[in-house]
């Protein structure tokens, strides 16, 4: 990015709309995926601390991000957070920039994330240097950095470019990395972790095409909490493949993210010394097509999500439970011009959600039915130079009537 490409976005006044972004609570997920997904602590010992309700993944649909551009490789603001009950917020938010100097030789790094996965929320402040050692390959070290040493993670990537707007990227993260010799806990690793991400990219030849696959490998590693009474030896992949090609006058769109987790248990409170495990198999997709050739831009995709988990989840829950959940949905949509920066795309959700789900210590939330929603997105032209959408996007469900919850989105290439 130029130098003058700052005062541009400051001088617009929408630096207090990514602060209200930045603030918001963070509760939610996106399609994380294709960012590097290392283990954490707070995933293993706590896990996340609510039973989603039929409506859940449905709403994360509707909030998903609704503008290609920035991608998950690309420097710019990606944001949206959306209300999904009167407690919690679906969100998701990254802002990353390449500083590059020496004639891009070098480059300063900054990767701020913050989000959710299915293990709860987490946030990173990823802050490095990149340096190039041939024409084509470069060395990266970043570090999320805590002003706790023992809660600080290490990455050593290395990326070799193919030609143009392709390559391949690796990366040896070391979470937690100074723990053991750096904690005033009792706590302490027994096995350390580490993970393992590649990625590979091939941009097509507008900026918002191409295809990218990426994969997060975290080997088996053995963590002991006596400050929450438990030991866990974990294990996790993620994988995640994402495609956008223009097919004559038809923008093809295929997005798919999977994951599978392994976890087993050692429990040592006072009356519960037994031990357990946890499963999770998780996999979800998106395609979709837009005629482009029509001013209104007509579109319709399928979705379909699949989770199965069962086992112990985490002293935040502190429950054994099994859920199982198969919501296919097919949805279509249009954009509807109101002023030169201003539309809306109006777009309907219709799904089948079949839910499986017992606790030991509450009601089975089993449902099998239609549930639907309608959303009325406006999207805002901020700056058409740099591509910047603001966007406000108010939610009804159709299988009752009621607000299905309010979502704003930013995206602003950079």
């Amino acid at each position: 990015m130029e130098a003058s490409a700052i005062p541009t976005l400051k001088s617009t006044g929408w630096v207090s709309v990514l602060s209200i972004l930045v603030m918001l609570p963070v509760i939610g997920r996106a399609d994380t995926g294709q960012i590097a997904q290392p283990w954490r602590a707070e995933a293993v010992v706590e896990g996340r601390d609510e039973a989603y309700d039929k409506e859940r993944f449905l709403n994360e649909l509707t909030f998903r991000h609704s503008q290609p551009l920035p991608t998950a490789v690309d420097n710019g603001i990606r944001g949206t957070g959306g209300s999904v009950s009167s407690r919690r917020l679906y969100y998701d938010f990254r802002f990353r920039q390449d500083f590059g100097f020496r004639d891009d030789r070098n480059g300063f790094l900054l990767d701020i994330q913050r989000s959710e996965d299915l293990d709860g929320a987490y946030q990173r402040q990823l802050v490095g240097f990149r340096q190039a050692v041939t024409d084509d390959t470069e060395l990266w070290l970043q570090g999320d950095v805590y002003s706790d040493k023992s809660l600080s993670d290490v990455y050593f990537s290395a990326r070799h470019r193919v030609a143009d707007n392709h390559w391949i990227h690796a990366s040896w993260i070391l979470p937690d990395a100074y723990f053991n010799s750096k904690t005033d806990s009792p706590d302490e690793f027994e096995t350390f972790p580490h993970s393992w991400f590649i990625q590979w990219h091939r941009g097509g030849v507008e900026p918002d095409l191409g295809t990218t696959v990426s994969m997060t490998l975290t080997p088996e590693s053995s963590f002991i909490s006596r400050q929450e009474s438990l030991q866990v030896d974990s294990g996790s992949v993620r994988a995640a493949f994402s495609h956008r090609q223009q097919v004559a006058n038809w923008l093809i769109t295929m997005e798919v993210d999977g994951e599978r987790t392994r976890r087993d248990y050692r429990l040592f409170a006072e009356g519960e010394d037994r031990s357990t495990g946890f499963d999770r198999n998780h996999l979800q997709l998106l395609a979709g097509a837009t005629f482009t050739a029509h001013r209104l831009q007509p579109g319709f995709g399928i979705a379909y999500r699949d989770l199965n988990e069962q086992g112990f989840f985490g002293r935040a829950l502190n429950d054994e439970g099994r859920i199982r959940r198969r919501e296919p949905t097919v949805f279509g949509e249009f954009s509807l011009p109101l002023t030169p920066g201003v539309s809306l795309r109006p777009a309907v959700y219709l799904g089948h959600a079949h839910i499986r789900q017992s606790f030991e210590e509450e009601t089975d939330r089993d449902f099998d039915g239609f549930i639907g929603k309608l959303a009325l997105p406006f999207e805002m032209v901020l700056s058409r130079q740099d591509g910047a959408v603001l966007t406000l996007n108010p939610t009804f469900y159709l299988h009752e009537s009621e607000f299905g919850g309010g979502n704003l989105q930013l995206h602003w290439p950079l």
